[in-house]
């Protein structure tokens, strides 16, 4: 007994942890209530740009794996992952895709698992050491995830734009980052402009991404004639003007699906989103100063960064959103041609054979509902996409926008 006792005592002294912490050094603002900025060297940094690298679904999972008694839902991205889970297998045309939607795993393992810290909990450290910007290199990050060298010069018109005029009156202290701490950092990235004051003073908890707006414009009750690509029924209550639902084929779902799959930092390449007001867009486009001014390690580094690629094992189910080149035929996630019901934030249920119980569901008069069709193509999937991840009502916020871009004409 005891020397099975050694042997087990033995195993875990050199099994490898799932984490090495870094540490944080911040400085706050006490009257403010407010961090102004903190500073890090490249494991801390390397840490945060690996956000890009990651899945939608990835980030999905974390937000409620992670979410304890809190209640995180990140725009309607949240409520698409969840219809995964619950959606039965029998509708996938391979048992496997509906694990790589559940658990998408990223195009670049290798050299994200020399992180210090790894936000996928499949995998285990391998070493650790600089992976996408030089070592020995420190940074200045302010509380919306600005992140600069520390230079003389640069530093001194970070902190004057910061309004930081004598360091000396703040308080400095020290963060633990592990696992928990970096999860809960992307949380507040995806859905505040200050990170790292709500992380680290304790702001209040992040329920979701911001609502835009749950009414649909007037001009977005305007149907679609175009036959070119996927059709989507709209069913609308006329007199609050509200998006109750939409009818779909498999193709939408498809669409829809494959969302899982994008990693963050393309998520910003194919929306082309440089007005979402985020810390994580700060973060984006820090990527390509630090890059410019070569404190990445190199080229493909940056590019892997900004535009990751799907993972080669996922199905190229649209060329709607496609990153990986040009495809000779797609794939499908699912089996059959089959009709999908989905809510204003995503959530995808299969349709029932009985369309008069599905309506009486809606709990809205017959007489009040109202039948649109909108065309989704190439143009409009960026949108759609940048709706799930931003609003939770995707689909009216999709809508409201698209309506925008057309001058009123869907």
């Amino acid at each position: 007994m005891l020397y099975i006792l050694f042997l087990v005592l033995s195993r875990l002294d050199t099994m490898e942890p799932k984490e090495k912490p870094v540490q944080l050094k911040v400085y706050v603002d006490k009257k403010k209530t407010k961090v102004m900025f903190a500073e890090a060297e490249e494991d801390f940094v390397d840490i945060l740009f690996s956000f890009f690298t990651l899945p939608l679904g990835i980030i999905a999972r974390l937000s409620k794996s992670h979410a304890d008694s809190k209640e995180i839902r990140v725009g309607s991205l949240t409520s698409l992952y969840e219809s995964v889970v619950n959606l039965n297998a029998e509708h996938f045309s391979d048992k496997s895709y509906k694990d790589i939607l559940v658990n998408p795993v990223h195009k670049s393992p290798s050299i994200c698992q020399n992180l210090k810290v790894i936000l996928d909990e499949s995998w285990s450290l391998s070493k650790s050491g600089a992976v996408f910007v030089k070592n020995k290199t420190k940074f200045i990050i302010t509380e919306d995830l600005n992140v600069v060298p520390v230079k003389l010069n640069t530093s001194i018109v970070l902190l004057n734009s910061l309004g930081v005029e004598n360091i000396n009156m703040l308080e400095e202290r020290t963060i633990r980052f592990g696992f928990e701490e970096y999860v809960d950092l992307l949380m507040w990235s995806l859905l505040t402009n200050n990170p790292l004051t709500n992380l680290v003073l304790g702001g209040s908890k992040p329920c979701s991404s911001c609502v835009t707006n749950s009414i649909l414009s007037n001009s977005a009750f305007i149907s679609s004639n175009s036959g070119k690509n996927q059709t989507v029924t709209l069913i609308v209550q006329k007199s609050k003007k509200k998006l109750l639902c939409a009818e779909a084929e498999d193709l939408f779902v498809e669409l829809l699906f494959s969302f899982l799959t994008i990693p963050l930092g393309s998520f910003f390449c194919l929306t082309k989103d440089d007005s979402t007001p985020l810390a994580l867009t700060n973060l984006y486009n820090s990527i390509s100063c630090l890059g410019e001014r070569k404190y990445l390690r190199s080229e493909d580094v940056k590019n892997m960064l900004l535009c990751p690629k799907v993972a080669g094992y996922c199905p190229e189910v649209t060329d709607f959103l496609s990153m990986n080149g040009p495809k000779s035929y797609l794939r499908r996630f699912l089996k059959d041609p089959a009709t999908f019901i989905v809510s204003d934030n995503l959530e995808v249920t299969a349709s029932s054979i009985d369309t008069i119980s599905t309506l009486n569901t809606l709990g809205v008069s017959v007489g009040d509902m109202e039948v649109l069709e909108v065309s989704i193509g190439e143009k409009e999937a960026p949108l759609l996409l940048k709706a799930c991840l931003s609003s939770t009502s995707a689909l009216t916020d999709f809508l409201n926008t698209l309506s925008e871009k057309t001058n009123g004409s869907i």
